[in-house]
């Protein structure tokens, strides 16, 4: 941030960017959805392994679901862009992401797959909507040589915010283990603890949501 006020234009990510309203919300909210989204693809995985005792092959296969939801969710979000703005998908997409974190701060081992699937599926939905209209609402207002600028500056958030989210997850659920006998209710215990975590940033996010641009404000 130094850097970037002595340098000014000369920075990769000019300050001056951060006046526009949205932008600043698309760079707190790309963090944020980093850790609410990245930090349960590695929570998710390990979640099925350790506690429902499933194999690597049969983690992916229960984790398709989710995939899918995504790819269904996509195409259709360009679309919802235009016509609504992106505040208003991200809000819905959020939605749908929280309803599908909810259930996993109580599943065990032993939850029915067939509901496990549907809430997969529900939260894919939800995460396939998020961060695509927050990086498509980065650049609303720009002038051409600030797309570029803008570009970096989403992408190094991105990663950022899904770096940080999994070493913070991972240490959330780590902590309540550490030093004790890994049964499988204190595991349990420990990843419910991470996804309380991730249900609270996804509600977070909520609030730079309600920055970014709707069609009404697209003027």
């Amino acid at each position: 941030m130094i850097y970037a006020a002595v340098k000014k234009e000369q920075a990769i990510l000019p300050l001056h960017l951060f006046h526009s309203k949205n932008f600043s919300a698309v760079m707190v909210g790309l963090f944020l959805a980093g850790i609410a989204t990245n930090g349960p693809m590695l929570l998710l995985p390990l979640f099925f392994q350790n506690i429902k005792g499933f194999s690597v092959l049969n983690t992916g296969l229960i984790l398709i679901p989710q995939g899918i939801a995504m790819l269904v969710a996509r195409p259709l979000i360009g679309k919802l862009i235009d016509k609504v703005g992106a505040r208003y998908v991200v809000l819905v997409s959020l939605a749908f992401a929280i309803v599908g974190t909810i259930p996993f701060v109580f599943i065990n081992e032993t939850s029915s797959l067939i509901i496990v699937s549907v809430v997969l599926f529900i939260r894919g939905i939800g995460i396939g909507g998020v961060t695509i209209p927050m990086m498509t609402d980065a650049y609303t207002g720009m002038v051409k040589q600030e797309i570029a600028q803008a570009s970096v500056g989403t992408r190094l958030m991105q990663n950022i915010g899904g770096a940080f989210g999994s070493a913070v997850i991972a240490t959330v659920v780590s902590l309540p283990i550490q030093g004790k006998t890994p049964t499988i209710p204190l595991m349990t215990t420990a990843y419910h603890n991470g996804f309380k975590l991730v249900l609270i940033l996804s509600l977070v996010l909520l609030i730079p949501t309600l920055f970014l641009t709707s069609k009404k404000s697209k003027i």
